[in-house]
């Protein structure tokens, strides 16, 4: 069987083209007799593993060892300015889209780390903003409440403001608008508006889920049921935190300081 080369060699005595020397500069001494047992214990006693090929198998050990410390390190590295990036936006309002898909507006509250990524932790109450793309919105501004049902089917007995927008009309640019921040309930929410002068009487919108967040409003007046809003205001609705990645981030505004 052939000898394995000797890690005791005074560093002194050894050349600096001596590859093996080379191949086990990096290596201590407890991770090369770990090595070398194992080697000895599995090869075939009919066909000894040579020299040769023991060193080669070392040298792809470091290789392998400096690449996944390089990843490490890159990694590190990329987490440190994502947290950087995510605790400048603490008190900033941001538009992002959640993990199902929704698109949530609010202050950064703080953030937090899972999986060595930053989540940004919104604060948002409900809001109607213009939206561009098909609708038959008129040019004018629109008023939404909301009325909300419980798991029994019984309607609160008080409807909710969501917000206030105004569009100019034009053609595939401001025709819509959307509802943003809507409280998750246990039964349907009922959504009513007023015509485009933005007074007068709230009229049944539509009717969606209660799992549902976010609404594109593109019906025209003449569209409207015929079902007027009978309840009472209960002021605005109550903030909603929602959890997003900081790569989802689309927009930033102004911090909310």
């Amino acid at each position: 069987m052939s000898q394995i080369p000797s890690v005791g060699t005074n560093p002194t005595s050894s050349s600096s083209s001596d590859p093996t020397a080379d191949a086990l500069g990096g290596l201590d001494m407890r991770d090369f007799l770990d090595l070398m047992i194992a080697e000895l214990q599995n090869q075939d006693p009919l066909n000894p593993l040579e020299n040769s090929e023991m060193l080669q198998q070392i040298g792809q050990m470091r290789e392998i060892g400096a690449t996944q410390g390089l990843t490490e390190t890159l990694n590190a590295v990329l987490l440190g300015q994502n947290i950087s990036s995510a605790s400048n936006l603490i008190g900033a309002e941001v538009r992002a889209l959640t993990d199902t898909g929704e698109t949530a507006s609010g202050v950064v509250q703080r953030i937090t780390i899972t999986d060595g990524k930053p989540n940004l932790y919104l604060e948002s109450g409900a809001a109607a903003e213009p939206a561009t793309g098909p609708g038959a919105l008129e040019s004018g501004t629109y008023k939404y409440r909301v009325v909300v049902t419980g798991e029994d089917g019984n309607e609160q007995p008080l409807a909710y403001d969501v917000g206030t927008a105004t569009v100019e009309g034009e053609p595939d640019i401001d025709q819509a608008i959307q509802l943003l921040n809507l409280p998750e309930t246990a039964g349907l929410k009922k959504i009513y508006r007023t015509d485009a002068t933005g007074s007068g009487d709230y009229f049944l919108l539509n009717t969606i889920a209660g799992n549902l967040t976010t609404y594109v409003d593109g019906a025209a007046d003449s569209q409207l049921s015929s079902v007027a809003l009978t309840k009472e205001s209960g002021g605005r609705l109550a903030h909603r935190v929602h959890t997003v990645q900081l790569k989802n981030v689309s927009e930033i505004h102004a911090s909310a300081h």
